[in-house]
């Protein structure tokens, strides 16, 4: 019976996270697949040889070669005459779940160790209740980006994914399956560089000569394949990114990452020294040499502390809040994952040594409260962003199929022309749109500006289409931060001014699309005309903004 609660408790989270998946995937690229795979597929008909296609799948997108995103697509288009970029999305998923697949498989505990009669909620395969932290850290949306944007799916899910599957096979004697894997990682996405240096390592610690020296031939031409014509985006030398005088910045960065998954701007403290106990207790393990305990758990925490001090390089000219984007969360979230997991296996060991399970079970417990408490509260939180997201993709692909615009990238990618080339050879089929499915509906609002704050705005399309008002542009309450405002449009009507309802999308075409990007809106009003009065109301948090166009 106890079995059983134990797996519907963990089947929460997760089928909770799948059904989120699935229920708001949607088939339209956004902000850099448009780079990487819209450009991909439409450049790959004019490569005739073999080098020409290889040339095109490794080629530098950013600071990585996302080779896997753009395989995925092109077997896609291959298997079925068009590509979906829900595939990619569904892709992360299976390896979401497969990372937690094999973090049960690698907390498995040596047949070696007897475990006392009254350490009774450990089943045969070493996994208990005291790992169902584990499943409410990886399936919890702060990392909601991952789930919904195409490559980033396909790649930064992937990576680590990869990378534990690498060590899990290579400390299971499946060293030739361990390698293909680590070569599939070095082409998913920029930390999967670290897996096969890394399994070198492995193997010279274990004393695996012949494996060390096979594998360390295999990695020498690979990096260098992988390296060439890199060119650095971020410009500065590595000479002057570590200089000494920024080596306090990078630890701050670094250890920011490794704890993002507390991050609260009023406590913008608390991931700087949750990631510096996870650098203390990396170090630990190095110390005891945990990799002779559990090599596949060690060398997992050694490749993500590195993937935190490699993203500390690149953003080195940012302060900390970069690293807490979405798309990291979940190295974040898989790094606590994997801690955790280490911790609980240096207590069972301590508490079998004494004979007592008080400390591991009060650890497990509080640990558990807490992460299903992050749980809940994040699910919540971030659910908005969620059915945004979702929506931006819809108004995208209305305002791509009506009037050409896209706004959801940046307009050097050429991303509406691109998107428009790609589907008039069949090879994008959007799903179809119409102005009735999305139209605006009539709220009541207070549509009053809070003293002293005034609205920045720009209107780039006011037409009659099909009986509707189409009114889109950005607007956002003059100097601040806009991040998923409420926005509404009214209308000056014989009775008074009506406002109306907006459809949210980004604007990455702005010049400071980083403190703008969330501005975009759409208003689809029935029964209105060009010339009527309007106005534009934004609400974000307690500040408001109103601004009337009477004509």
């Amino acid at each position: 019976m106890k079995r059983w609660l134990l797996w519907i408790a963990g089947a929460i989270p997760v089928l909770y996270y799948v059904g989120t998946v699935l229920w708001y995937a949607y088939d339209f690229p956004y902000m850099d697949d448009y780079p990487v795979v819209v450009d991909f597929l439409n450049r790959l008909p004019g490569a005739g040889t073999f080098s020409e296609k290889a040339a095109l799948l490794l080629e530098q997108n950013n600071f990585h070669r996302l080779v896997l995103a753009k395989l995925i697509a092109w077997l896609h288009v291959a298997l079925t005459g068009s590509v979906d970029f829900r595939v990619m999305q569904y892709v992360g998923l299976l390896a979401l779940l497969g990372t937690s697949w094999l973090l049960y498989r690698s907390a498995e505990s040596p047949a070696s160790v007897v475990k006392p009669a009254h350490y009774r909620f450990t089943t045969e395969a070493g996994a208990s209740v005291l790992q169902l932290p584990v499943f409410f850290l990886l399936f919890q949306f702060q990392g909601w980006n991952i789930a919904f944007w195409s490559i980033v799916a396909a790649s930064n899910v992937t990576a680590p994914a990869l990378a534990l599957l690498a060590f899990y096979l290579a400390n299971r004697r499946r060293e030739g399956w361990a390698i293909v894997v680590a070569l599939v990682a070095l082409f998913t996405n920029g930390n999967g560089i670290l897996v096969l240096p890394l399994l070198v390592v492995c193997w010279l610690l274990q004393q695996r000569w012949r494996w060390a020296l096979g594998t360390l031939l295999i990695t020498i031409p690979a990096l260098l394949y992988y390296f060439h014509d890199y060119q650095n985006p971020a410009g500065p030398s590595l000479m002057q990114l570590f200089s000494p005088a920024k080596l306090p910045h990078l630890l701050a960065l670094d250890t920011a990452f490794l704890g993002a998954i507390v991050y609260h701007p009023a406590v913008a403290w608390l991931p700087i020294v949750l990631g510096s106990v996870t650098v203390i207790w990396a170090t630990y393990l190095v110390w005891i040499r945990y990799d002779r305990i559990n090599p596949t758990l060690f060398w997992l925490l050694i490749f993500l502390h590195l993937t935190g001090l490699m993203l500390a390089v690149n953003r080195i000219q940012n302060d900390t809040s970069i690293v807490f984007a979405s798309r990291y969360r979940n190295i974040t979230a898989l790094h606590m994952a994997a801690t955790y997991l280490s911790a609980l296996d240096v207590l069972i060991r301590r508490d079998l040594r004494w004979r007592s399970v008080h400390l591991t079970n009060w650890f497990a417990g509080l640990v558990l409260v807490g992460t299903v408490g992050l749980w809940a509260v994040s699910n919540v939180t971030y659910l908005s962003k969620i059915e945004r997201f979702r929506e931006l993709k819809q108004t995208d692909n209305l305002l791509w199929q009506r009037y050409g615009q896209i706004r959801a990238c940046a307009p050097q990618y050429q991303p509406a022309s691109r998107l428009s080339e790609l589907a008039s050879r069949g090879i994008f089929r959007p799903e179809p749109v119409s102005l009735a499915a999305f139209d605006s509906k009539l709220v009541t609002v207070a549509a009053v500006a809070t003293p002293g704050d005034s609205l920045a705005y720009g209107i780039d399309l006011r037409r009659l289409d099909q009986g509707f008002l189409v009114v889109s542009g950005w607007a956002k309450v003059a100097g601040r931060k806009a991040n998923f405002n409420d926005t509404f449009v009214g209308v000056k009507r014989a009775k008074g001014w009506q406002y109306y309802t907006t459809l949210f999308h980004q604007r990455l075409d702005k010049d400071d699309s980083a403190n703008d990007k969330d501005t975009g809106f759409t208003a689809i009003i029935p029964a209105a005309q060009p010339a009527d009065s309007l106005a534009i109301f934004v609400r974000s948090g307690r500040y408001a903004a109103l601004k009337k166009m009477v004509r």
